[in-house]
């Protein structure tokens, strides 16, 4: 699933913008960690969203899927035109993804702090055992690039009624 690490490039990133498709914060695929209650403060509902994204951006990898529905259930704005943008080029060059990437997402802050709309996240992503593949076996071989721990930074606001992610940068292999 390195298609979004090459669209976004070492050091770039997204940012804000909401607007999408309101639903559960959430996961409800991949093989992310998520806690087995319902998130229900802040923190818990915006790394809900966090690790939501990434199961269904790998999930929407395995067929190089753009319109997967779940990625607007955890992605809005900027964040989801750079997922989309990923799986679009990937189809074009009739590649799929193989395996997920592993996320271990902290808050960094929320605000306001009264009523937090918006939390600041900070990942160290591994993304070693996701891969992008010839979608046929019979194909011209391919080569991804090599995954590793990356920092991740993202933002996670309330977007209608749930919370969503809206922008993310992610860094070079080994910047965590």
């Amino acid at each position: 699933m390195l298609a979004l690490i090459g669209l976004v490039g070492i050091g770039a990133g997204c940012k804000g913008g909401d607007g999408g498709e309101e639903s559960s914060p959430t996961p409800t695929s991949g093989n992310h960690s998520t806690s087995p209650a319902e998130p229900t403060t802040p923190e818990d509902l915006a790394l809900a969203a966090y690790r939501g994204m990434w199961a269904a951006y790998d999930e929407a990898g395995l067929t190089s899927n753009p319109d997967h529905p779940e990625l607007a259930n955890f992605a809005a704005g900027d964040a989801l035109k750079v997922l989309r943008s990923g799986l679009e080029s990937d189809r074009r060059e009739g590649l799929v993804g193989q395996g997920d990437v592993v996320v271990n997402p902290s808050i960094q802050s929320l605000t306001p702090a009264a009523a937090p709309t918006q939390a600041k996240v900070r990942d160290c992503a591994d993304t070693s055992g996701a891969t992008r593949v010839r979608a046929t076996p019979n194909g011209t071989p391919f080569t991804d690039s090599p995954g590793g721990r990356r920092l991740v930074n993202a933002t996670v606001s309330v977007v209608g009624a749930s919370w969503k992610v809206t922008s993310f940068g992610v860094q070079g292999v080994g910047s965590c």
